[in-house]
């Protein structure tokens, strides 16, 4: 089993970095557990061979990013693909910009772009909105756990940015350096970081912010720093990508970790609940850290949901 942190470059999909680390790994059976847009950058996990199996364990962390909106404009696809479909005028602040930040975090529902992967009918709504008969998107389900305005500039800067105890932000010195899309134009721009959800466009959150600030806004550039207990920091380049670069899958599930007897790991792969007084999901481990299984507790007792090895 085998789980990779990737820092994806910019204008590659989601799907070409799994192709490309199919070749370097050897192996067709690799996927990701969250895609990440051509025109963003930053931290994408795949798993490959029997890894494969976490994905419906993982798909629901929350996830951190560091946002560049632009204010005064707007696209089609609400980020910097282009070309600006209407312009209009800044007439705020930083303060007023950091006013109405923390509204977001009482939001639940939101629609989502119109460019996005959603299915209506079978269709997805990019596919619909290129062919020039986008869908009608209601709300969904939305999170913003946390907000905090990094900077505000007259024009799109890729700030380096630089690890913290208090999550990824913009680097005094050194720090990993940010590669932007090609600008649209000088237009006022915020850097904001946000831990969201899952479900949660952050092109989304550039629109309404754009109208909460009575003016339009797009995304013009956005790094994900984070997924659940991994950060960017973890991340190797594609091309460096190889099965010796490995995260073990301890280090990445979000459930508390069980290590067990050599006997309480034989009854595991039986499938027989164990008497241990959990509640919700944990990690089932042996002696050596090596994953056997994902349980879920009812306070009495583990039930088995996942079993990963054949033998203890």
């Amino acid at each position: 089993m085998a789980l990779y942190a990737v820092d994806k470059p910019l204008h590659l999909t989601s799907h070409d970095a799994v192709e490309e680390a199919r070749k370097r790994l050897g192996t067709r059976r690799v996927g990701h557990t969250g895609t990440l847009d051509p025109l963003a950058t930053g931290l994408l996990l795949l798993v490959s061979e029997e890894s494969t199996k976490l994905v419906p364990f993982l798909s629901g962390e929350d996830k951190e990013y560091i946002a560049w909106v632009s204010f005064g404009a707007t696209t089609p696809t609400l980020d910097a693909e282009g070309p600006v479909s209407e312009e209009a005028p800044v007439r705020f602040d930083r303060k007023d910009l950091e006013s109405v930040l923390p509204s977001f975090l009482a939001l639940r529902e939101q629609v989502p772009p119109l460019y996005s992967a959603i299915k209506v009918g079978g269709k997805r709504a990019y596919e619909a909105a290129r062919e020039g008969k986008p869908l009608e998107l209601g709300p969904r389900p939305v999170r913003y756990v946390e907000l905090e305005l990094l900077a505000f500039d007259p024009k799109p800067i890729p700030h380096p940015i630089a690890p913290s105890a208090k999550g990824w932000r913009l680097a005094e010195k050194g720090g990993r350096k940010v590669e932007l899309p090609k600008p649209l134009g000088d237009y006022p721009t915020a850097v904001i970081r946000l831990v969201v959800g899952p479900g949660t466009y952050v092109r989304a959150f550039a629109r309404d912010l754009g109208e909460k600030l009575r003016t339009k806004a797009f995304l013009s550039g956005l790094v994900r720093t984070r997924i659940g207990k991994v950060g960017l920091e973890r991340a190797v380049r594609l091309s460096e990508l190889s099965p010796e670069k490995a995260i073990p899958e301890v280090d990445v599930l979000p459930f508390p970790v069980v290590e067990l007897s050599h006997t309480e790991a034989r009854r595991v792969l039986e499938g027989v609940p164990l008497p241990i007084p959990a509640l919700g999901y944990v990690t089932l481990v042996d002696s050596r850290r090596r994953l056997l299984a994902i349980a879920e507790g009812d306070g009495f007792k583990l039930k088995i949901r996942r079993v990963f090895v054949k033998e203890a």
